[in-house]
């Protein structure tokens, strides 16, 4: 077969190509134009997934928008698709754009290289029912479902991770972010994930990962804003977040397993104290645990300002986790065992050089003889 005229099987492809024409802003007339069909409802077609486009009128498609084949023809990216929510403070525009850019290479990667192993995504994606009307009660109430139904013992946060990646299908990933991010949601058709940031303290980690857990179970109820501020001034946003964080609350510290330990301490210790105990217990920050037991109507809110938490004394972070996940390194080691992709083009999806990437290996226990 002639590989100018032969058709190419990408997926993603209309996708991209409704992308690079937006983006040139060129209608479909236009556009239909310069690459020569006679008329509009061939393209229409081709953008629809209905007929195939030969090599030949992608290469024309590239040259009327303005962009390079790999835009239509790379795996190893996202376009058009993907939506993010970042848990973030302060952090520039520019800053966010460039980290989903180069964030989207590694969900791509994902993805590419799964369906390579012949693993299908799953349809069936996992929801709360909640919605706008929902209560913060509510919220809880879903937040310990949840947790019963993941069976994550008396301590959800050293179990959580383990739990997504296996029941849920969850990518979790632990990444360098920008200064502010502290986590990220990202709904993809073939997969969600949830990136958190691996420099924050593990009560923060945990925190955040439940927080984001509640916008991917909620996101076409509740779809989030891009920048989930830990702030918000709107009252809808704002709404959002308090239930996320109530669902996070209830999550991580289930009243079950909080109750008992809670009247047994506070019988002999200070509010404060008891407060850092039980967040050295759940994983979580003195800050969490208090609004929890104030939102369980353990304490008042007065009381819990008299306690100070957040003046308290940080412990110290503890050493920062490997770079991305076990589950995550192990794939990619096996794309360059299998000959899917090479190193150098591994390292630069990665943006890490061979030593690091070598060292992001072994401390994630995965045995890979990487070189160039």
């Amino acid at each position: 077969m002639d590989t100018a005229t032969a058709p190419t099987t990408y997926s993603h492809l209309p996708r991209r190509i409704i992308v690079a024409r937006e983006k040139s802003r060129l209608s479909q007339a236009d556009l239909s134009k310069h690459v020569g069909f006679k008329d509009r409802q061939t393209l229409a077609a081709i953008e629809s997934g209905q007929r195939r486009v030969t090599a030949e009128e992608l290469v024309a498609i590239a040259e009327a928008t303005g962009q390079d084949l790999d835009f239509f023809t790379d795996p190893f990216r996202l376009v058009g698709e993907g939506a993010f929510s970042y848990r973030a403070s302060g952090t520039p525009t520019k800053a966010l754009d460039a980290f989903e850019e180069q964030a989207g290479c590694w969900l791509a990667l994902w993805r590419q290289l799964g369906e390579c192993r012949g693993e299908s995504p799953s349809l069936l994606r996992p929801r709360l029912a909640i919605n706008a009307q929902s209560t913060f009660e509510d919220a809880q109430a879903a937040g310990e479902a949840v947790g019963r139904e993941l069976q994550l013992g008396d301590v959800p946060a050293e179990k959580l991770i383990g739990a997504l990646e296996g029941k849920f299908k969850l990518l979790v990933l632990e990444v360098d972010m920008p200064k502010g991010v502290s986590g990220a949601a990202v709904q993809l058709a073939t997969g969600d994930a949830i990136l958190i940031n691996r420099a924050e303290s593990p009560g923060r980690k945990a925190f955040d990962l439940a927080h984001e857990l509640f916008h991917v179970l909620t996101w076409d109820a509740l779809p989030p804003e891009r920048v989930d501020r830990e702030n918000p001034t709107g009252y809808k946003q704002k709404r959002t977040e308090q239930l996320a964080d109530n669902f996070a609350a209830a999550l991580l510290m289930p009243e079950a397993e909080l109750k008992p330990r809670w009247e047994k301490l506070i019988a002999k210790s200070s509010v404060k104290e008891v407060l850092g105990v039980l967040a050295e217990h759940f994983h979580v920050s003195t800050a969490a645990v208090g609004w929890r037991v104030v939102a369980l109507g353990w304490l008042k809110k007065s009381e819990l300002s008299k306690a100070s938490t957040r003046s308290a004394t940080a412990k110290p972070k503890a050493a920062t986790r490997p770079l991305f996940s076990q589950r995550f390194v192990e794939r990619t080691a096996w794309g360059i065992d299998h000959g899917e992709l090479s190193v150098q083009r591994l390292l630069g999806l990665l943006d890490l050089e061979l030593d690091e990437f070598r060292a992001c290996c072994q401390a994630n226990g995965v045995k890979a003889e990487i070189g160039l």
